[in-house]
């Protein structure tokens, strides 16, 4: 089922997603927020923390890159806007809190073990002090969007049948596409994606091509992604290769700019609705994340409104 997403989500990643980021060394000003700057280099790794570029094939993640830079760009801004917004109410998160929290990431990221912590933040090119500034940050994000969005929702219950009576085919469970795949990398290129389909129409069994010739990460299980939701994990070419296949058939040879796959559907099931009585909590939910957009919307919108905010002209390689 797909959910709206709050704006503010990608603001809202705990610090164990900041040491994710891959170093990177971007110079330049990405936007200038009242007396503030957004840089270049803070987006870069907002982008790399927050959107998963390994499943993109190498030669489509600058472009994917250069779409999501604008957005996260404006997630930052955002974010910049929020925290002046709170130092301007005077409100103070007392240092006791944002150290409990510390210690909880900790706990749970790491184990408990400062000596993991500290390596990966030397990584990640981080202080210590940097992060739990983060750390501080993003509980005061948090903080905000709780008092200025989520308590301000209300959702009824007419709403909610309101919206079962519209989505009730989204709340289905067990829906999905069962999907094997073979991907080529660029070193193998043309030849070695038509060889595998080639053992397939000899009548080779899907697994074993696979394993021989995959390079993706469910190889060691012969391709077999079991009930997936293509267009959550697939790139845009083989989500519509697969949507012309029937179930049981594989397709032809899926170019990916100097990748290369062979898919095949499985199976595809639609699923079952359920009653709105056990779907309650989740449509619920799904109200409150979409009612939460709106207001999140408008909320961030004033702020910009009253803020002098000049984006940047960032030429990206």
């Amino acid at each position: 089922m797909k959910r709206p997403l709050l704006t503010l989500s990608l603001t809202l990643t705990l610090c164990a997603a900041v040491l994710r980021a891959e170093p990177s060394f971007y110079d330049g000003v990405a936007a200038y927020v009242n007396d503030k700057v957004v840089t270049v280099d803070a987006v870069m790794q907002e982008l790399h923390n927050s959107f998963d570029l390994r499943q993109v094939p190498p030669a489509e993640q600058a472009g994917r890159i250069r779409a999501l830079f604008p957005v996260v760009r404006d997630m930052l801004v955002n974010r910049t806007l929020i925290l002046e917004a709170y130092e301007a109410s005077g409100a103070e998160l007392p240092n006791e809190a944002v150290n409990a929290r510390v210690q909880e990431i900790i706990a749970d990221q790491f184990g408990g073990d400062e000596a993991k912590l500290k390596e990966t933040l030397r990584e990640s090119r981080l202080t210590r002090d940097e992060w739990v500034k983060k750390v501080r940050e993003n509980m005061i994000v948090m903080a905000m969007q709780q008092l200025q969005v989520d308590r301000k929702i209300v959702v009824s219950p007419k709403k909610i049948r309101e919206y079962y009576a519209a989505h009730a085919a989204d709340f289905a469970e067990g829906a999905g596409t069962h999907v094997r795949s073979i991907t080529i990398n660029p070193e193998g290129g043309a030849k070695a994606a038509e060889a595998a389909l080639a053992e397939l129409k000899a009548g080779k069994p899907f697994a074993e091509v696979a394993k021989a010739h995959s390079a993706d990460p469910q190889a060691a299980q012969g391709g077999d992604w079991g009930f997936v939701d293509p267009a959550a994990n697939f790139a845009a070419p083989i989500v519509e290769a697969l949507a012309k296949l029937k179930p049981g058939e594989t397709s032809g040879v899926v170019e990916m700019g100097d990748w290369r796959a062979i898919v095949q559907k499985v199976d595809e099931r639609a699923g079952e609705p359920p009653s709105l009585a056990e779907a309650w909590p989740r449509v619920e939910a799904a109200v409150r994340a979409e009612l939460g957009q709106v207001r999140y919307n408008e909320w961030v919108e004033g702020l910009r409104k009253n803020a002098y905010i000049k984006n940047v002209d960032v030429k990206l390689q």
